[in-house]
């Protein structure tokens, strides 16, 4: 990706932000000096919604976190610009809220995608702040969508993850299940379940460079209705790897680069195109990616 699609990702995502979230807190002292935080959704869950998915935090320094970043990808002959915009809510009774939307646009036209709200408790969390462990449990829903891209199914998602701190060092592994429903539009593929686990790694270099590196594995199982036409008969399963690089613009405000590169490509990507899961890291394509992340 050129200097100046970098810049202009940056730019678009800024009009779409009020905030972020980071998966390394490192807001507390370690090491005698005040560190500060960054703001990368994936990296607070290291040591700590996507994501999710999915955002937490090791120690929750705000909030409320927005996180949006512009992403460029190609499928088939086809290229799409993909705006994702998610929202963390971290209430004071050890609850949390995610929200998470897409929009992609392409060579056919805009695209909207499934909205996903997430509902989380912080079960577990030990340990001094320059070493604490946690654990955080989920569930949620993903909305029906009627565009061309997104699915018409309406889907459950419970998960967990776990993360730990090691100083300027955080890692982390997550677990989800998408219990899928069944499809409203008879052209879309059924499917089974989706699973996802994740393993991601944290470095804090400085106060304003922080590194990530995020491998993810999806498990799609076949659908289970036989007697539906339009079906994916056979388990999928594919993998990425993303590295990060989160750089301090402003005490709240992170600059996020990064790419997902596929470690393992799905087979029949034609089937899979029909099930719909444009949203699943790396179900189609390899990807670049800019975007800010804000805390309040």
């Amino acid at each position: 990706m050129s200097k100046s699609l970098l810049f202009s990702c940056a730019l678009i995502s800024a009009c779409f932000i009020p905030s972020a979230h980071a998966l390394v807190d490192y807001s507390n002292t370690v090491g005698g000096s005040e560190e500060k935080a960054p703001s990368n959704k994936s990296m607070q869950k290291m040591s700590a919604p996507s994501n999710s998915s999915s955002g937490r935090g090791l120690t929750w320094k705000s909030d409320f976190s927005f996180a949006t970043n512009y992403e460029s990808m190609e499928i088939g002959s086809n290229k799409y610009g993909v705006l994702n915009m998610n929202a963390h809510v971290q209430t004071p009774v050890n609850v949390f809220l995610d929200a998470s939307y897409w929009n992609a646009k392409g060579d056919e036209g805009s695209s909207s995608g499934n909205p996903k709200l997430i509902l989380g408790f912080n079960w577990l969390r030990f340990g001094s702040p320059s070493e604490e462990a946690k654990l955080d449990i989920y569930g949620g829903v993903k909305l029906s969508s009627n565009s061309t891209l997104g699915s018409s199914r309406t889907d459950k998602v419970v998960g967990a993850e776990t993360t730990k701190r090691f100083g300027t060092f955080g890692v982390g592994i997550g677990y989800d299940m998408t219990l899928v429903g069944t499809p409203k539009k008879s052209d879309e593929n059924a499917i089974g379940n989706v699973s996802r686990l994740t393993i991601s790694g944290g470095w804090m270099v400085s106060e304003d460079i922080q590194f990530e590196v995020e491998a993810e594995n999806f498990s799609i199982a076949a659908a289970s209705d036989q007697t539906r036409t339009n079906r994916l008969k056979e388990k999928v399963s594919f993998s990425t790897l993303s590295p990060k690089l989160n750089l301090g613009l402003a005490p709240a405000v992170n600059l996020e680069l990064g790419a997902r590169f596929r470690m393992k490509k799905a087979k029949e990507e034609a089937n899979l195109q029909a099930s719909k899961v444009f949203d699943l890291h790396g179900a189609y394509t390899n990807s670049l990616f800019a975007g800010l992340n804000i805390t309040i």
